[in-house]
């Protein structure tokens, strides 16, 4: 009897599903990786487009055989050797060398040039280009799940929904084949939050459900990453006990040390604010600002402090939160985008509590118009129900809930943690990985 492989690169897929290789919609009329040309100076631009169509030419197989004979790869590679200080020189030599090897080729390689080329886009700016190159490194090495979970990943995160959730259905399947338990759950859990994202909170628990139970197989830190996961699904439901019960799971699996432990205490701070308990969230969430830098999580933060801020009173910091929201607002780079329509609902929540109708309005009708542009329906329905209550002037909320002493308690122990971080005494991370 022949043993399963386990290797993505050794597995034997079916055929049909992987000739599929785009989702089922139309694309535009633009010519395929046109936005390279407007993302990138002329003659990086030129490079990287070229480059493109040859991957994609080398990954559709026999249907590409007729336009990479008609290249001279061997004459490109030739002009990128003797030219070493172009920025893309690394990336495209090692594609370049692979594609004029022919059936010899290694396509490891050629995926491991795309990412390389998809990372300095990056570093650029060009997300658009980044995601492109992403999404070929997966089609040139289709039997690796990883590839194509990460293009998955990278369209979620970047407000790609349609095509995100192809890639990740895609990786979980290709998972499935090669018997990658661990790759299969990452793309289960990453497709539970695209649902999540987007409002479909059934989908998102029934998906996540199926991951949390997969799990088991991985590790804790799996478990305690779906947990963490589905408290926040449990909120959007308002399924309040739920989450807390999950939130408990999460802190256990994560532990103290656990880098993502301050993630966590974000997303409890959010569910206190959903009850209405906004005097133990809001000084969880000061406490995260200097243990977040990066970007969007940092604005993510930043809004719910405006909403809780504004339930409290608190104009001050209310104020500090609507400027540098408001300046991330105005940035508005790639990755923050897609934290955006979240943001101003929460921005507007926090002004209508302070009976600030003008900026409450400003803000709503803003998070409405992002939202429906990237189709975040739950984000959609929190923006039309704020603008009502604008419209008719009634403050959000309209009353407090008093905490109960365990909030209390998980209060000022997250503060602690997130302070003593803050100071550079945090104990050493076990390792982290997003999902």
């Amino acid at each position: 009897m022949t043993k399963k492989p386990r290797r993505a690169s050794d597995a034997l897929l079916p055929r049909s599903p992987l000739e599929l290789a785009w989702p089922l919609h139309v694309r535009g009329p633009q010519a395929e990786g046109a936005v390279i040309l407007s993302e990138l100076p002329a003659g990086e631009a030129a490079v990287a487009l070229r480059l493109l169509r040859l991957v994609l030419a080398f990954a559709s197989g026999a249907a590409g055989a007729a336009v990479l004979r008609r290249e001279t790869l061997e004459e490109w590679e030739a002009e990128f050797q003797a030219t070493p200080r172009h920025p893309l020189w690394g990336p495209a030599v090692t594609v370049l060398a692979e594609l004029a090897a022919g059936e010899r080729a290694d396509v490891r390689r050629i995926a491991n040039g795309c990412m390389a080329a998809c990372e300095w886009m990056l570093e650029r700016g060009a997300w658009q280009s980044a995601l492109l190159y992403a999404q070929a490194a997966a089609l040139a090495w289709p039997h690796n799940p990883r590839l194509a979970w990460a293009a998955g990943r990278m369209l979620r995160n970047y407000g790609v929904m349609r095509e995100a959730e192809h890639w990740l259905r895609r990786a979980a399947r290709i998972a499935v084949w090669n018997g990658d338990v661990e790759t299969q759950d990452l793309a289960l859990n990453s497709l539970g939050n695209l649902f999540a994202q987007q409002g479909c909170y059934q989908e998102a628990l029934r998906i996540l459900n199926r991951a949390l139970k997969l799990a088991a197989r991985v590790g804790k830190t799996m478990r305690a990453e779906v947990s963490h996961d589905l408290v926040l699904v449990f909120i959007a439901m308002r399924q309040y006990a739920k989450a807390e019960e999950m939130a408990i799971a999460a802190f256990r699996w994560y532990g103290a040390d656990h880098p993502k432990l301050a993630r966590l205490a974000f997303d409890v701070a959010l569910l206190w604010s959903e009850q209405g308990r906004f005097q133990v969230a809001l000084p969880v969430l000061q406490a995260l600002l200097p243990v977040h830098n990066g970007s969007v999580e940092r604005v993510l933060v930043i809004g719910a402090m405006a909403r809780a801020a504004g339930a409290l009173g608190d104009e001050p910091t209310f104020e500090y939160a609507w400027k540098e929201a408001w300046d991330a607002v105005d940035a508005t780079p790639g990755p923050v985008r897609s934290a955006l329509p979240a943001v101003l609902a929460e921005l507007g929540a926090g002004a209508a509590s302070l009976r600030d109708w003008t900026r409450a309005k400003e803000a709503f009708q803003y998070a409405l118009f992002r939202a429906e542009e990237m189709g975040e329906y739950d984000v959609i329905a929190r923006a039309e129900e704020g603008l009502a209550s604008v419209e008719r002037h009634e403050r959000i909320p309209p009353h407090q809930r008093p905490s109960a002493q365990p909030a209390v308690q998980l209060s000022r122990a997250f503060v602690r943690i997130l302070e003593a971080r803050a100071s550079g005494i945090d104990p050493q991370p076990r390792g982290d990985g997003e999902r």
